[in-house]
């Protein structure tokens, strides 16, 4: 049976395309403005959705900031800061996945973008408190390392942004 792609990894046999294709040809008295009407209207329904995408931008800004602030109080802020880091970051992902769970729109690719995100974060933070783990207390280090750990989150947070206006 041959296989015909259609949709974002999905397949269906020909024989359900050429069905679904012979179903829609009562539509073919549409007038050349109707359809260019219904194109105007499925362009606007295209943006609409795409807007409403734009919240994974957000969610990895507000992540980036997160991540720069525990970063700084782990650095400069000793066992408190360390402490209040932690118990702001359990917050703060708390928060942010469970308003990632009420969005109503997802982007196209999200998991591959989340996983990007998160793998070189997560490279990137343990680096930073490798290299920083004799240096508490010192301003110089911590400051700058605190902006490159929030690169891999505002990176992705752009290109969310850039992917919702598609």
């Amino acid at each position: 049976m041959r296989q015909c792609g259609i949709g974002a990894g999905k397949y269906l046999p020909e024989w359900k395309v050429l069905a679904t294709l012979v179903d829609m040809s009562e539509h073919a008295h549409l007038t050349a403005d109707q359809a260019l009407s219904a194109l105007a209207g499925a362009d606007a329904a295209r943006r609409g959705l795409a807007a409403r995408g734009r919240w994974l931008a957000t969610y990895f800004a507000a992540f980036a900031v997160g991540s720069a602030a525990v970063v700084t109080l782990i650095g400069l802020g000793g066992d408190a800061g360390t402490t209040t880091a932690m118990i702001g970051w359990v917050l703060l992902v708390s928060l942010g996945v469970g308003w990632a769970a009420t969005r109503p729109v997802r982007l196209w690719r999200e998991g591959w973008l989340h996983g990007l995100a998160w793998g070189s974060w997560g490279v990137v933070y343990g680096l930073v408190l490798v290299i920083g783990g004799s240096r508490h207390g010192e301003a110089a280090y911590w400051l700058p390392a605190a902006l490159v750990s929030a690169l891999p989150l505002l990176a992705t947070a752009l290109v969310a942004l850039r992917w919702s206006r598609r």
